[in-house]
C-alpha cells in the first residue's frame, strides 16, 4: 500500500494537504483524510456557513428558511453563473415534491427581501427568460 500526500491550493491562498492511499484497502483507509467541502462560501459581503446554516451579510446575521438557505447555497456555488428555474427547483426541493416553477420566483423574492433587510444592494439578478444569478 502506498500513502501519498498532495498539496492543494484553495482560493484565498489557503493551502491544504490531502492524504490518500492506493491499494486494495484504499477506500477504507482514505475516508478520514479526504478533503471535505468548504464550510463557508463567500460572495462580496455575504457569507454562508454550510455546517452551522448561518448567513451573514456585512457582519449581520440573517435568518433564512431552509428553502431559502438551499437556494442561496446553490447560487453561491458558482456566483456569476445563471441558474434556470428548473435547476434551482431541483436544488432546493426534493424530487417527490411537486411545485410549479413560479414557486421558485416567490422564494427568490423572499430571499432577496431577507438579504436586503440590512440595507445593502440587491445581490440576486433576474436574467430574463433564463433564470437567476448573483452579481456585483
Amino acid at each position: 500500500m502506498h500513502v501519498c500526500r498532495r498539496r492543494l491550493t484553495q482560493p484565498g491562498s489557503m493551502t491544504m494537504t490531502n492524504n490518500y492511499a492506493s491499494g486494495p484497502n484504499s477506500d477504507y483507509l482514505s475516508q478520514g483524510s479526504v478533503i471535505r467541502p468548504r464550510e463557508a462560501l463567500t460572495f462580496r459581503d455575504l457569507e454562508l456557513n454550510i455546517t452551522s446554516h448561518r448567513v451573514l451579510r456585512n457582519g449581520h446575521s440573517i435568518h433564512l428558511t431552509p428553502t431559502a438557505f438551499r437556494l442561496l447555497h446553490h447560487l453561491m456555488k458558482d456566483p456569476f453563473r445563471v441558474y434556470s428555474r428548473p435547476e434551482l427547483k431541483n436544488a432546493a426541493w426534493p424530487d417527490n415534491v411537486h411545485i410549479g416553477l413560479r414557486t421558485v420566483d416567490v422564494h427568490i423574492g423572499h430571499l432577496r427581501a431577507a438579504l436586503n433587510r440590512v440595507g445593502e444592494p440587491v445581490l440576486i439578478r433576474t436574467v430574463r427568460s433564463l433564470g437567476y444569478a448573483l452579481f456585483e
